[in-house]
């Protein structure tokens, strides 16, 4: 007997349907009406999410049959940013593979996260390496073994376009970052590094080792951008680091060193040799637990560090003594246009501070990210979020 409960008065055309809908076939033009809703003319930002394509087209990706129709797209249309998202690439299509990379030749910006590479497509780009006019490389999440990071330094010797590398959270190494490190070391043209999260395997990750690289690395005198976040960094690991801040040649501008173990110790090192060099644009120490020692020798050297822009220190349990310090010294001559300061502890009187300073436009509310409320249970003013 049918399963189906079918109406007293039969209908075919109210009957439930026991068999699924057919999904809809993936094609090249559904795939440019799909850039046309998120990009703008001349539609040149490719992008392309699996999760979104899953649920947007009702069925599962195909890793070979799909796959072809992007890189299809991508030969036809010359982009200028390609971002692809969620995609495991098989190497069982040798030709599919080849394509591509070749692709990806005339694009500037490339953006591979969270993606699942064969090593073929590695040795295909150091193929490609010449002809790439790359200028931004990201493969954050995408995870690379010792022969990818291997074939990868060989591409940063070769390519004479390359300015930023983002190989974040990519199984890196304390052992093969020191091929990364050396490549761009070596490259002609990276200036921006990204490389948070490296690993130590069976071992704690050895950060004296860690920073001896980055003092050689450093010392070439090209980086200018820097991010080493969740790298278990301590306050010894900062001196090298500070020795370079406080170059007057330095050509660094940005450092971000959030969810590291740098203390109060780290934060003295860095404020004191950007206070030398006076280069820096942008510190990111938030997560660090520099705690009130830490805050107090950051209110100390803030007004002479003359080019710091951006400065992070959230959730670096800083007690209202010392965060009343750091506000106090903006009053002299800061030139701060994002301060970030959420996380740590506040009383009345910062509230006061906070208030005077915003009152008398010293400091905007698009430049912290706190403001002031007064709470009628307390009868005085106290410190809110504001984002």
């Amino acid at each position: 007997m049918c399963d189906v409960i079918l109406p007293c008065e039969y209908n075919p055309k109210e009957c439930p349907s026991t068999s699924p809908e057919k999904s809809r076939l993936f094609t090249i033009l559904l795939l440019y009406c799909w850039q046309n809703e998120y990009d703008k003319r001349p539609y040149q930002q490719f992008q392309f999410k699996k999760l979104e394509f899953e649920d947007r087209i009702g069925r599962k990706y195909h890793c070979i049959r799909d796959f072809r129709v992007i890189v299809n797209y991508l030969l036809q249309r010359h982009q200028l940013a390609v971002k692809i998202t969620g995609l495991v690439v098989s190497n069982w299509d040798a030709r599919l593979l080849k394509d591509f990379a070749r692709s990806l030749i005339p694009v500037w910006y490339i953006e591979l996260t969270l993606m699942r590479f064969p090593h073929e497509f590695f040795v295909m780009m150091r193929l490609n390496a010449l002809k790439m006019d790359v200028s931004q490389l990201s493969l954050e999440g995408t995870p690379l073994t010792d022969d990818d990071v291997r074939i990868l330094r060989e591409f940063l010797l070769v390519n004479t376009t390359l300015r930023l590398l983002n190989v974040s959270s990519c199984n890196l190494t304390q052992y093969n970052f020191a091929l990364i490190a050396d490549g761009v070391h070596k490259s002609a043209g990276v200036r921006r590094l990204y490389a948070d999260r490296l690993l130590g395997l069976s071992l704690s990750l050895d950060t004296e080792k860690l920073a001896s690289v980055l003092g050689s690395l450093l010392m070439q005198n090209r980086l200018w951008s820097l991010s080493l976040e969740h790298c278990e960094l301590t306050a010894q690991d900062m001196l090298p680091i500070a020795e370079y801040l406080s170059l007057t040649t330095s050509n660094f501008r940005r450092l971000r060193l959030a969810c590291n173990k740098i203390g109060p110790d780290g934060a003295l090192f860095l404020l004191r040799g950007i206070s030398i060099g006076k280069r820096l644009e942008l510190l990111d120490i938030s997560y660090n637990s520099i705690g009130t020692h830490g805050g107090e020798w950051v209110a100390m050297y803030l007004s002479s560090c003359l080019k710091l822009q951006h400065l992070h220190l959230n959730y670096n349990d800083i007690q209202p003594e010392a965060m009343n310090l750091i506000l106090v010294t903006l009053k002299k001559c800061c030139w701060l246009e994002r301060l970030e300061l959420y996380g740590n502890h506040f009383d009345s009187r910062s509230a006061m501070i906070l208030r005077r300073l915003l009152d008398a436009e010293v400091l905007r509310h698009a430049e912290v990210d706190i403001s002031y409320t007064y709470d009628e249970a307390l009868q005085d003013y106290r410190v809110v979020p504001w984002r």
